[in-house]
């Protein structure tokens, strides 16, 4: 799987493991786990199996426990050397960490890199559908990625939005479902308005004439 493809993903599946588990982390079974395993391109890891060792969830809402595993989506072997031995994650720790760390950081600069991420792992997802190279990921009504639209995600997982191939529009829903996931696309209104009729569609206008 590419790292486009990895993180468009691996927050949903997790997720979807916490709520079948009840909100219960160590209820969670590791042979499902195992699946949200990657390793980047530019040789860091993911930690996200580790949400079945999560310690101290206990009164977290979902966005807190979503905000912990994003946190070890991405992270480097030098900081975690004993990847292997690990027993728990303090989940109130490794936030409250995360939160003294972001007091020094630029908000709307972090914002701007996730919107990205976002981007790229959305147009990977619909070139491996489309076979071909796709530009300018944007919400239905033209909108960037931002913690507004929530990154183009809707409540039930589904990420929709727009993107171009060439001088034409379309907009797109990444899904997923029991497979993985799944993407549609389909022209946009306002593009189908621009396109010459066919043959047929000439003979008729004739005829009204």
């Amino acid at each position: 799987m590419s790292d486009a493809a990895y993180q468009v993903k691996y927050l949903h599946m997790a997720r979807l493991l916490w709520d079948c588990s009840q909100s219960n982390s160590t209820e969670i079974p590791s042979e499902y786990t195992n699946y949200l395993s990657h390793s980047y391109v530019d040789g860091d890891i993911s930690l996200v199996p580790t949400v079945s060792k999560f310690e101290f969830t206990e009164g977290l809402d979902e966005e807190e426990w979503c905000e912990a595993v994003e946190l070890l989506s991405k992270v480097s072997e030098k900081d975690w050397p004993f990847i292997e031995d690990i027993i728990g994650v303090n989940v109130e720790e490794l936030l409250k960490i995360y939160d003294e760390d972001a007091s020094n950081c630029d908000f709307v600069e972090d914002n701007l890199g996730t919107a990205e991420k976002i981007q790229k792992g959305l147009a990977a997802v619909i070139e491996s559908v489309l076979g071909e190279k796709v530009d300018n990921i944007r919400s239905v009504s033209g909108g960037y990625p931002t913690p507004d639209n929530n990154f183009l995600q809707e409540t039930d997982g589904t990420f929709a939005g727009s993107f171009s191939h060439g001088s034409y529009k379309f907009n797109f829903e990444i899904f997923p479902d029991e497979s993985g996931w799944t993407a549609t696309y389909r022209l946009d209104a306002a593009t189908l308005d621009t396109l010459p009729p066919l043959h047929g569609d000439d003979d008729d206008a004739a005829e009204e004439k």
